[in-house]
């Protein structure tokens, strides 16, 4: 009875190893594919330094210091985009979203909905990385008030992986300001809040304008951040926000607000 009850224990145990086992290398897998697209479309559109994304840029001067800030040579790449180049693959893609210093350097697509590009890459193939995708109700433009971005937070800082490090005051610092090729240029948008929030909260609002009520957003957001930035947008300043999932809870996401500062040609 005894050796019975050991075989079948061992048994169980051998299952789950192999099953863990078996994630593992899927897990693995998934990885090495996220970032074999990334670099396949930076090819494509042409950003042969995609590389200097690992640099660490130096602290950017913020807007009220009244000195234009120099674009990091990541980010004045993103200037020679060729956006059509990757709309010959997909004609979805709306632009490339970059945060110098981190892994964070992608093709930027829009659905008809919210869910497409949860389970498909930005060349509309099968992933269950995903996708980083403009909210589908927002303008393609970025000319609304308040304007989403989503991707999953994967466990190797892909994706939108790297987003909940602005809870570290130093990463907040090192790496202010994100950047978006978009078909009017280099938008260059400075971060000032991050916080985890409801999925039903005032962060998903998208009729804010209708109601007047973007200053009492910006200060939401601001009064909610972890991190004190020390600076608080203009109520006529276009947000970007960034969301991502926080594990297994479904009712919360991680999400870093930032304010559009200027668009270079």
């Amino acid at each position: 009875m005894r050796a019975t009850v050991k075989r079948v224990g061992t048994a169980v145990l051998l299952a789950v190893f192999l099953v863990s086992v078996g994630m593992m290398i899927r897990q693995q897998l998934l990885y090495r594919q996220i970032e074999a697209d990334s670099v396949e479309a930076a090819q494509i559109a042409g950003l042969t330094d995609r590389d200097t994304a690992s640099q660490t840029p130096k602290p950017s001067p913020r807007a009220d210091s009244g000195q234009e800030e120099p674009l990091t040579e990541e980010a004045a790449s993103l200037a020679a985009i060729d956006l059509e180049a990757l709309r010959s693959v997909n004609e979805d893609v709306v632009g490339w979203i970059s945060i110098p210093g981190t892994r964070l350097s992608y093709p930027l697509v829009q659905g008809a909905d919210n869910r497409y590009y949860l389970s498909q890459s930005w060349k509309r193939t099968p992933s269950s990385g995903g996708a980083v995708f403009l909210e589908s109700t927002n303008s393609r433009d970025f000319t609304d008030f308040h304007t989403i971005v989503y991707a999953h937070q994967m466990r190797d800082d892909s994706m939108f992986g790297i987003l909940s490090q602005y809870g570290d005051p130093d990463f907040f610092r090192a790496h202010p300001s994100v950047y978006l090729a978009l078909d009017g240029g280099v938008y260059r948008y400075e971060v000032f809040s991050a916080q985890k929030a409801g999925v039903k909260s005032m962060v998903y609002r998208l009729d804010l304008e209708e109601g007047g009520m973007e200053s009492e957003f910006i200060q939401y957001c601001v009064d909610n951040s972890v991190v004190n930035a020390g600076v608080v947008p203009e109520a006529g300043a276009r947000i970007l926000t960034l969301s991502t999932c926080v594990g297994s809870d479904r009712a919360n996401r991680w999400v870093v607000h930032a304010a559009l500062q200027e668009i270079r040609p």
